[in-house]
């Protein structure tokens, strides 16, 4: 993995919570914005950053709220979709330029294909990695989800810590099918030290519970339709088999779209940075000038 000076914690105040960051690069280089998937943080893309800042660029990786160093939400509320995408629409005024790239990962990528369907002219490009437009459910599974989503509300949550985090670590790797490397560094910021030594997950529990609502795919499609920014899906070749599938059944849905595949599993990011790389070089194709009049 390549070597870069530690990022810069970036923080962005919105309206009722505060927003974490992790940002490489010179901050005069053009912008590549990074949204993380589920359960993730902004390390989640560490291993490109040496890479991208390397052909010239700066990434800001953002962190959701409940995720790496961002805030919780409030008691009594929990993680919607829809907020995110409002939380994005209050940080976009106070990046520093426009991005000429978001690229999004699984959760990042549902978001970033929407909030580009909302907001086509904060968005030049977009690159969505082992994601395929939104999670969807049948109309006559509404009254089972919803049932299922208030019931796992119900359920107490702990703040469980740890003696060391070895074990966290090995767990990790095994469920997300990667090595014990790149567990290590999406758990440095999942994860923080009490004062007597052990270990404690900062990631929000609430994360775990189900969602009492989901889309229909007629509803899905008609946001995709909304999506007129040039898009690049990228899967894993050992990336979640579904979206290939899901590729086939929706390709129609997006009105400029390509799709690639690069090798490595559902963190291919993570696992192949230069060989996303050099399709986020490809599809972006401009030089650094063209973006200074961007507004």
């Amino acid at each position: 993995m390549a070597l870069l000076p530690a990022p810069e914690e970036t923080y962005f105040a919105l309206d009722s919570i505060e927003l974490a960051g992790l940002r490489w690069g010179d901050p005069n280089a053009p912008l590549v914005v990074a949204l993380h998937g589920w359960l993730d943080n902004g390390n989640s893309f560490a291993p490109l950053a040496p890479h991208l800042v390397a052909a010239g660029y700066q990434l800001l990786a953002l962190e959701f709220p409940g995720h790496g160093h961002s805030q919780n939400r409030h008691q009594g509320n929990y993680y919607h979709f829809l907020d995110y995408l409002y939380e994005l629409h209050q940080l976009w005024p106070q990046l520093p330029r426009r991005p000429v790239l978001v690229l999004g990962h699984s959760m990042g990528g549902i978001i970033a294909s929407l909030f580009a369907a909302l907001y086509p002219q904060q968005v030049a490009r977009l690159m969505v990695v082992e994601a395929m437009g939104p999670l969807t459910a049948a109309p006559e599974q509404t009254l089972e989800k919803m049932r299922q989503g208030f019931a796992s509300r119900d359920k107490p949550t702990s703040q469980a810590s740890y003696r060391d985090i070895d074990a966290l670590v090995t767990a990790r790797a095994k469920a997300g099918q990667f090595d014990v490397e790149t567990a290590r560094l999406l758990l440095q910021r999942n994860l923080h030290q009490q004062p007597d030594g052990r270990w404690c997950w900062r990631s929000d529990p609430r994360l775990r519970m189900r969602s009492p609502w989901m889309m229909t795919d007629a509803q899905a499609q008609n946001l995709m339709q909304g999506l007129m920014t040039p898009t690049c899906f990228v899967l894993g070749q050992g990336g979640f088999d579904e979206l290939r599938s899901a590729w086939q059944a929706r390709r129609h849905w997006f009105a400029d779209a390509r799709l690639e595949l690069i090798e490595g599993g559902h963190h291919c990011h993570m696992q192949q940075p230069q060989q996303l790389l050099r399709l986020i070089l490809q599809f972006i194709d401009v030089k650094s000038s063209e973006h200074t009049g961007l507004d």
